[in-house]
C-alpha cells in the first residue's frame, strides 16, 4: 500500500507544476531577486524547497516582512525553508512578498538576457525554468 501511495505521489508531482509570469530583477550589484507564479493543478500539495542557478553561488527562498523600529515601519526579509503550493492552488513570488534571492552573482546580469533557474521540490523533483532579466 505504501508503495502505491509513493508512486501516486510521484506521478502527481511529475505533472503538477506550472510556472507563469516569471522574471529576474535587473541589479548591478552582487545579488538579484527572482519572481514567478507557481500553479499546482494537481490533487496533492507541492513543497517548493529551493532553487539553483548557474549565475549565482547560491539561491535562497525569502519572504518580505514589515516591522516597527523606533515608531517607523521598516521592511526586511528573511529566509524560509519551503513554500507549500496547495492542490488546485497557486503561490506568487513577487516584490514585497515571497521571492528567490540569487546571492553571489558570478557576473553582472543585463536587462534582456535570460537566466536558467532549477526549482527544487520535496521528493527530488526539479523543474527547469528560464526567466528574463527585467529593469522594473
Amino acid at each position: 500500500m505504501r508503495r502505491w501511495i509513493g508512486l501516486l505521489f510521484l506521478l502527481a508531482l511529475a505533472s503538477a507544476q506550472v510556472v507563469r509570469e516569471g522574471w529576474v530583477r535587473f541589479s548591478p550589484g552582487p545579488n538579484a531577486a527572482a519572481y514567478l507564479t507557481l500553479e499546482n493543478p494537481g490533487d496533492l500539495p507541492l513543497r517548493l524547497v529551493g532553487a539553483r542557478t548557474p549565475v549565482a553561488e547560491r539561491v535562497e527562498l525569502h519572504e518580505t516582512f514589515m516591522r516597527e523600529v523606533e515608531g517607523k515601519k521598516v521592511m526586511g526579509m528573511r529566509p524560509v525553508p519551503f513554500l507549500e503550493v496547495p492542490p488546485k492552488g497557486r503561490v506568487e513570488l513577487k516584490p514585497g512578498g515571497y521571492h528567490f534571492m540569487l546571492l553571489g552573482l558570478k557576473r553582472p546580469l543585463k536587462a534582456g538576457e535570460e537566466v536558467e533557474l532549477d526549482l527544487l521540490f520535496a521528493g527530488g523533483k526539479v523543474l527547469k525554468v528560464v526567466l528574463p532579466v527585467e529593469a522594473r
